[in-house]
């Protein structure tokens, strides 16, 4: 409990940029097609016992839950939507 205060004291600057960007540049939505690019990997990673697409995976994971728990406490339903309806242009 005490790591994870640390943790968002440490990084609300970055969530901050991160939250007034993200409609214009989908870094959020890019990170979750990384995330999910590196899920598909993952059966195939344990059987070979190559760590690396775990750990990306949970590393990926950690971080869009960190951001997504920011998002939900700083922004109303429709900011909201803005983060996770971006178009490319």
């Amino acid at each position: 409990s005490a790591d994870l205060k640390l943790l968002e004291e440490a990084t609300i600057s970055i969530c901050k940029s991160l939250v007034e960007k993200n409609p214009r540049t989908g870094n959020l939505g890019a990170l979750i097609k990384v995330f999910l690019s590196r899920t598909k990997e993952l059966k195939i990673s344990a059987e070979c016992q190559n760590h690396l697409f775990i750990w990306q995976a949970h590393n990926a994971l950690f971080i869009i839950c960190s951001l997504l728990k920011v998002f939900i406490s700083w922004m109303s339903e429709e900011e909201l939507q803005l983060h996770f309806t971006y178009e490319d242009r």
